[in-house]
């Protein structure tokens, strides 16, 4: 059920590069989008309209967060998870035209984000997004939206080994919260370092030692592939989301976050099924089914060996494949999606 969240002024109702799954609606106040420009340092603000929906894009696309979302009065909002915004967008037509709207503007938005990145070599993965949006705040002297900023990158990514830089970094916020001045710290390009394996090569005033000297989200060549692919399969170029995928999967994937290489598996079989590559498709597929054990990816993937069995019209065989999908566990979306799908069929 959707719910309504109140903010005061000047609460962040999410950050750039954050996780979310929620969208919003603009009830009452007045909140302002705004990101950061890569390439300038430039701040581009956008304020909202009551009755406004924010959020939008990145929960239905499961991309992080674009954009800072802040309360700049006392705002009220309504709360939508994606199953109960489905429901009620589809009870209003004209509603869900806007909507389709919008999304289609702010996705084209997002491509020219990610061309610009990629026309700048500016390559960084989501925690080291957020964890710039921090070193932002900071230095416009904003240190209680960079505490809050450094507290969400520790419950997202507590694996990875600027944690404790993180740590340190709120420290120096609640100091500065007090004094009005903030110690000396790294910034984080110098932290990372240039080179392209994507080592740290230095922490800033942080006594414990960097035992694992990867980034769990990743190295940099391996991130470099997986952006440039996944823009070429949101621009339906098959060809070039094949090939860059082929060259991620022969790189050493081992200290890359698992949910990544997955995602990239899942847009691999889709642009072979786009390319028509059906048999190897299903290889690949039946290849990748006998060693992987995480449920909600097995069923991702069987929907593509369903839709190969529809393209060639085997209804029996996409019948079964569905089946084995309502049949896991646990019950969620994807479960609903087979059991509606075979409905169909029926």
């Amino acid at each position: 059920m959707p719910v309504e969240r109140r903010y005061t002024e000047g609460s962040i109702i999410y950050f750039d590069h954050e996780r979310g799954d929620s969208i919003y609606i603009l009830k009452s106040g007045r909140v302002d989008l705004s990101f950061i420009q890569p390439e300038s340092g430039e701040k581009i603000t956008k304020t909202l309209n009551q009755g406004e929906f924010f959020g939008l894009k990145s929960a239905i696309i499961n991309h992080t967060r674009d954009e800072i979302a802040e309360a700049v009065s006392e705002s009220l909002t309504i709360e939508f998870k994606i199953a109960d915004f489905e429901s009620y967008v589809s009870k209003n037509v004209e509603l869900m035209k806007r909507l389709l709207r919008v999304l289609s503007n702010q996705l084209r938005n997002l491509g020219i984000k990610v061309n610009n990145y990629l026309g700048n070599n500016v390559l960084y993965p989501p925690n080291i997004g957020l964890f710039k949006i921090g070193e932002y705040y900071i230095n416009n002297k904003l240190y209680r939206q960079a505490l809050q900023v450094y507290q969400r990158y520790i419950e997202q990514y507590p694996q990875t080994n600027i944690v404790t830089e993180a740590k340190y970094r709120i420290e120096l916020c609640e100091e500065a919260m007090k004094s009005g001045f903030i110690k000396e710290f790294k910034p984080i390009d110098q932290i990372i370092g240039e080179d392209i394996s994507g080592n740290i090569t230095a922490v800033a005033d942080v006594k414990e030692s960097m035992e694992n000297v990867h980034s769990k989200l990743g190295i940099r060549e391996v991130m470099d592939k997986y952006y440039k692919a996944q823009a070429f399969f949101r621009g339906e170029d098959y060809g070039n989301t094949e090939k860059l995928l082929r060259e991620l999967f022969s790189l050493d994937s081992q200290i890359v976050n698992p949910d990544m290489i997955n995602d990239a598996k899942i847009m691999y079989f889709t642009s072979l099924f786009k390319l028509n590559k059906l048999n190897e498709c299903s290889q690949e597929i039946t290849d990748y089914l006998k060693a992987i054990k995480d449920q909600v990816m097995i069923k991702k993937t069987l929907f593509i060996l369903a839709d190969i069995y529809q393209h060639l019209n085997n209804r029996e065989g996409e019948l079964s494949i569905l089946q084995k999908i309502v049949m896991m566990s646990p019950v969620d979306e994807l479960s609903k999606k087979a059991r509606a799908r075979i409905e169909s069929l029926e």
